[in-house]
């Protein structure tokens, strides 16, 4: 009877609830569950029992007199049968770094404190995440597709696009005019900074690093994937052999900036700023972007991309950016 007057009392404390349970409260909830009358002694001593076997059971101690001596009296008994406080701090961190929209984070930061204890304080209310620019797409089909593709040792096909002065688009094109359709062997996915990206190795050799966010298109081919690495090798591959994520934040009020550059560079804005840009104007060679931006970003970003980037607007920012070019070129010795 006592065996399972403990077992009873374990599986009281997982399922009542998330909130820590009273003596009391777990006696009520075995009778009206189970039909079990048990005293509050029995409970209290297979809780101790279970917590001293090494079972995620905790309550909380406080000191009370009984006989002239202090002897803890054990409240607010738990079932912490999911994550330890460190992990839920962990993931919960992740969610603050994150660019996902900052009620999302809110929403989901709650959900997971709740997986633990109701009373649990991640310590966060003044903290607010910086979203994305861009809106996130749905990359999971692409994924489970080239995951398929790599546990299966099999190639894809794929358009590899970019934009261009229009603001729309386009496919890679082959010299003659005609799309460029690829066809490669997947070796691993790598996320960083908002962007999934592909490791594949060509057909003609080599490795190369695709973005999906500019993969379209894309189809499980029957063809045997290539065999020269091993799977030993491509486990050892490092990111950071392929890919630099450089992570920038930057101070201050936006402002309306404009900015010219060749329309070569209208993926990179389009990936960059996401619909925060506006494509103001367009030839086959320039494009005129308007924007609402911190100016010491739109000044970085400038100066990433010179010589294929004007600052138009505003005056102050464009004699920054003169003053800049003009102490690189000193510092380069240039004349």
């Amino acid at each position: 009877m006592e065996a399972i007057s403990c077992l009873i009392s374990r599986r009281s404390v997982r399922e009542y609830t998330r909130e820590p349970l009273s003596q009391q409260e777990i006696l009520d909830y075995m009778e009206e569950k189970y039909g079990m009358a048990v005293n509050r002694k029995s409970v209290g001593r297979n809780l101790t029992r279970l917590r001293d076997a090494g079972l995620p059971v905790f309550c909380r101690e406080v000191p009370r007199m009984m006989n002239g001596k202090k002897v803890p009296l054990s409240l607010d008994w738990y079932w912490d049968h999911v994550l330890a406080r460190e992990d839920l701090k962990a993931l919960i961190d992740l969610l603050y770094f994150s660019h996902l929209p900052p009620q999302q984070v809110k929403q989901l930061a709650e959900k997971l404190k709740r997986i633990q204890i109701r009373s649990f304080d991640d310590g966060k209310t003044l903290v607010r995440n910086l979203p994305s620019a861009g809106k996130a797409a749905d990359f999971d089909p692409v994924i489970a597709l080239l995951t398929t593709a790599g546990e299966g040792k099999r190639k894809i096909s794929f358009y590899y696009d970019h934009y261009e002065a229009d603001g729309k688009r386009h496919h890679g094109r082959l010299p003659s005019g005609e799309d460029r359709l690829f066809s490669v062997s997947p070796l691993l996915i790598i996320a960083s900074d908002d962007r999934y990206a592909l490791l594949a190795e060509k057909d003609e050799g080599g490795i190369e690093v695709y973005f999906l966010d500019l993969m379209s298109d894309v189809k499980l081919l029957e063809d045997p994937a290539s065999d020269t690495l091993t799977q030993a090798q491509i486990q050892a591959l490092k990111p950071s052999d392929y890919l630099y994520c450089a992570h920038e934040i930057f101070r201050g009020k936006p402002e309306l900036c404009t900015f010219e550059a060749d329309w070569h560079l209208m993926t990179d804005i389009v990936n960059d700023f996401g619909k925060t840009a506006h494509l103001s104007s367009g030839s086959q060679t320039k494009v005129t972007i308007e924007i609402m931006i911190q100016p010491e970003a739109m000044k970085a970003w400038a100066m990433r991309h010179a010589p294929l980037v004007k600052i138009l607007s505003p005056a102050y920012l464009v004699k920054e950016v003169r003053e800049a070019a003009a102490e690189l070129a000193r510092l380069y010795g240039l004349p």
